[in-house]
């Protein structure tokens, strides 16, 4: 009977360990799994997150090509005029050149600041969503084209730069005592302003000269217009156009990861 007793006992722990060790494994294997479950599950929502910041990126990148646009168009029309500008001066002499043809030619030669959509961009950087992509060359794309809109910020700079030097010349040469509204006319609808009675009737009666006497001054003030067009032209007919075809292979590459139109 004391043999048997000892033998049960025996076998009684040797149970206990081994259901020690099942609840321990099931333990691990519960835990385990939910943590697979939690990682799939914010692998699902990071996927999705970044399926919804391609979206709002296409709207940003079709917002930024529109003002692109503009800023061509503004572009195009200041080269045009100073191109008249140059002309102009090289076709007259000093005593025959008239106030307001200068101020109608030397006055126009700014375009409006950028105005970029990065914070959608800034967000996929900032989160890590950029990997969820799963595609290089989509990658390398956003990249390329945020570190272009940064370089012509700086462009922007210089720029404006070029313009308040030739507008301090340009108010040594050019009588500027007009009325302020048709300036800003000038700026933003310059044909219409042109064909208006109003300034037919300004022009045929205009009497304000020139403040210089030395054509020297006006070769200077058309120097800086001129530098003005050269890299306004690098930006309007290279950069631009680059940065433009960046925007619409980015939102092609987008339409066409999630089967978009």
């Amino acid at each position: 009977m004391e043999v048997h007793h000892h033998s049960t006992a025996a076998s009684h722990k040797k149970l206990n360990w081994r259901h020690y060790f099942w609840e321990f494994f099931m333990l691990f294997l519960a835990v385990f799994c939910g943590f697979l479950a939690e990682n799939q599950r914010e692998h699902i929502l990071e996927k999705k997150r970044a399926k919804d910041y391609a979206q709002t990126l296409v709207n940003d990148l079709r917002s930024d090509l529109r003002i692109l646009e503009i800023i061509q168009k503004q572009m195009r029309r200041s080269i045009s005029t100073i191109d008249s500008l140059a002309a102009y001066v090289n076709s007259h002499e000093l005593s025959q050149m008239k106030n307001i043809d200068l101020f109608l030619l030397g006055s126009l030669d700014r375009y409006r600041p950028y105005k970029w959509n990065r914070a959608t961009i800034q967000q996929l950087i900032s989160s890590g969503s950029l990997r969820y992509y799963g595609d290089p060359s989509l990658i390398n794309a956003i990249s390329s084209y945020v570190a272009y809109t940064y370089h012509l910020d700086e462009d922007f700079k210089g720029d404006e730069e070029r313009s308040n030097s030739a507008g301090i010349k340009r108010d040594e040469v050019i009588d500027m005592s007009y009325p302020p509204d048709l300036l800003f006319g000038l700026r933003n609808n310059r044909d219409s302003v042109l064909q208006t009675e109003s300034f037919k009737k300004l022009y045929a009666t205009d009497r304000k000269t020139l403040l210089t006497h030395d054509i020297r001054d006006v070769h200077v003030f058309v120097n800086n217009k001129l530098n003005i067009r050269r890299n306004q032209y690098i930006r309007c007919e290279e950069e631009l156009p680059e940065l433009m075809t960046e925007a619409k292979t980015i939102i092609a590459m987008i339409n066409k990861k999630y089967h978009w139109d």
